[in-house]
C-alpha cells in the first residue's frame, strides 16, 4: 500500500465518519425542533447539526492539498460521476415523490459517501 492508498483510505475513513456525525445530528436536531418554535433556537440547532458536514469539507480540503495532479484528476472524476448518479437519483427520486418523501440530509450523506467510494475506485481502475 503506497502513500496515496493510505490517504485514500484515510479520507474514506474520515469520511465515513463525518457523514454518520451528521447523520445522528440531523435525527436529534429533527427530533428536538419539532416541538420548538424559536426562530432563534431553531437556527442555532440547524447550524450545530451541520457542523459535521464542516469536517466532510475539512478532510476533502486535506486529502487534496496533499496528492499530486494525478489524483486530483481521479478526484474531478469521481466527482463527475458522482455529479451524474446524484442528479439521476434525485430525478428519480422525484417521481417517486408521491410514495415516498426523501429527508434530503440522508440524501446529502449519500452524495458524500459516494463521491468518497467513487474516488477510491476510480484510483483503483486507473
Amino acid at each position: 500500500m503506497n502513500r496515496f492508498d493510505r490517504l485514500s483510505w484515510r479520507y474514506v475513513a474520515e469520511t465515513l465518519a463525518a457523514t454518520a456525525l451528521f447523520v445522528v445530528t440531523s435525527f436529534v436536531a429533527h427530533r428536538y425542533l419539532e416541538d420548538k418554535s424559536g426562530l432563534t433556537i431553531n437556527l442555532l440547532v440547524s447550524f450545530l447539526a451541520t457542523v459535521p458536514m464542516l469536517l466532510v469539507l475539512w478532510a476533502l480540503v486535506r486529502y487534496f492539498r496533499n496528492v499530486d495532479e494525478r489524483e486530483r484528476h481521479i478526484m474531478a472524476i469521481a466527482g463527475a460521476i458522482t455529479l451524474l448518479v446524484g442528479v439521476f437519483v434525485a430525478l428519480f427520486l422525484a417521481k417517486l415523490d408521491t410514495l415516498l418523501s426523501v429527508d434530503l440530509n440522508l440524501y446529502a450523506s449519500f452524495l458524500l459517501v459516494l463521491w468518497s467510494f467513487t474516488t477510491v475506485v476510480v484510483r483503483w481502475k486507473s
